[in-house]
């Protein structure tokens, strides 16, 4: 008995997932950047007296990373 035909390379690659090339789109600025401005932008909201929840809705950043800017500012300011 002789056995079965074996597939073509052509039909082996259509049953094969294939990468589509996108990427990831780049952010335009390095990511030390974005991280600046969004602190930058957290600061001054905490300075205007709004709610973690406001500004990590605003900013698009989570309540805690609100927090710990927060934090961050009420140590500087006894020098701890």
């Amino acid at each position: 008995m002789t056995p079965p035909p074996s597939k073509s390379a052509a039909s082996r690659r259509s049953a094969v997932k294939v990468h589509t090339g996108r990427r990831t789109p780049q952010p335009s600025k390095p990511a030390h950047r974005l991280v600046a401005e969004r602190r930058a932008a957290v600061e001054a909201l905490l300075a205007e007296g709004l709610s973690d929840r406001e500004i990590a809705r605003r900013v698009q950043v989570s309540p805690s990373t609100v927090s710990t800017v927060r934090k961050a500012q009420e140590a500087a300011k006894i020098g701890a």
